[in-house]
């Protein structure tokens, strides 16, 4: 049964039933199917088939969505940054990866287009996120961020290959950005910021999620652990820490990222926050989560300096929000880490 038959009359009922599903109980009812010795069970029942399509929803690009997961956990999706007009050191944002994918997919010769074909097949008799999960996916997976790789190697000698990569990538990132916004063209600095995350996507993916969605404190909890050299590569952790930082555009939180990793990105990162008015409202009130390092606390001046910020309503002042930074990094007796 093709999938395209699905939507014929006599199914429509049962399609609409197993839409008002949510996932979980889809996937109870698929490993129920396969547990029955019926002809229900087969991938080619009807039956199976429907449900394996509402399944996989709308979700059919698979291969983009292979490559896309190295760069989810430092990619931000707020569509406002697409109209910050001046660049935004170490962003990637949500219509950045799909104007990328577009551009190298189509340099990475006919891979992308097996390894699409492999996940339609896979997805034909298994849910798709278990396909996306298996050991197969993975290594996949692997070989479009080589491919990538590659691709954005061979720019580095070829100017009018970059200027064309630029400007597909730039025509798929215009049709996505929302109608009025007059987003930046990606430019050679993009380019770097892309290569940077694709080589450091395998240490990003081990953090655990993603940078804009993360817990102020475990982000820097993360952070410092990279300093001590039991996390990522401090490379990875800036892009990381940076990302989080645009998500939030907290002016306290770039105080804290600036002295725990005092390196170029990020401080270029959190200077442009500030000098082009990007910046978000952190209060006093928006920085109690943020967690104590454990080997000197916080002092009772700083906390001290949360109460009296907090009953009067404003934010911390630049000097105020770096001194705790300083406390919160743990960095206030010791020496800053060796720039790189």
């Amino acid at each position: 049964m093709e999938r395209g038959d699905l939507t014929a009359g006599r199914y429509d009922k049962v399609r609409q039933l197993l839409s008002r599903l949510d996932r979980k109980t889809r996937a109870r009812l698929f490993d129920e199917l396969v547990a029955q010795p019926t002809k229900a069970a087969s991938p080619t029942s009807p039956m199976m088939a429907m449900l394996l399509d509402v399944l996989t929803g709308r979700r059919r690009s698979h291969a983009r969505r292979l490559w896309t997961r190295w760069l989810e956990p430092v990619m931000v999706r707020d569509r406002a940054l697409l109209s910050v007009r001046t660049p935004l050191p170490g962003c990637i944002r949500l219509a950045d990866a799909a104007g990328w994918w577009v551009a190298l997919s189509r340099r990475m010769g006919d891979t992308p287009a097996d390894i699409q074909d492999r996940m339609e097949e896979c997805a034909a008799s298994a849910p798709l996120d278990r396909v996306l999960a298996s050991e197969e996916a993975e290594r996949w997976s692997e070989t479009l961020r080589c491919k990538s790789l590659a691709a954005l190697e061979a720019l580095h000698d070829d100017p009018t290959e970059r200027v064309a990569v630029l400007a597909e990538a730039n025509a798929e990132r215009a049709r996505m950005a929302p109608n009025g916004v007059p987003a930046r063209p990606l430019d050679a600095s993009d380019l770097l910021t892309l290569t940077a995350a694709l080589r450091a996507g395998p240490d990003l993916r081990r953090l655990g999620g993603a940078a804009q969605s993360m817990d102020i404190d475990r982000l820097i909890a993360l952070v410092r652990d990279a300093l001590t050299g039991c996390g990522a590569p401090p490379d990875a952790m800036a892009l990381f820490a940076v990302a989080g930082l645009y998500a939030r555009r907290d002016p306290v939180l770039g105080a804290a990222l600036r002295a725990l990793m005092p390196l170029p990105l990020v401080e270029n990162a959190v200077t442009a926050l500030d000098a082009f008015g990007v910046g978000g409202q952190g209060t006093a009130s928006e920085v109690r989560s943020l967690p104590a390092a454990p080997a000197t606390g916080l002092d009772r001046g700083l906390m001290a300096l949360f109460d009296a910020a907090s009953d009067s309503g404003r934010p911390l002042s630049p000097d105020d929000a770096k001194r705790l930074g300083r406390a919160l990094a743990g960095v206030v007796d010791s020496p800053a880490p060796t720039r790189l």
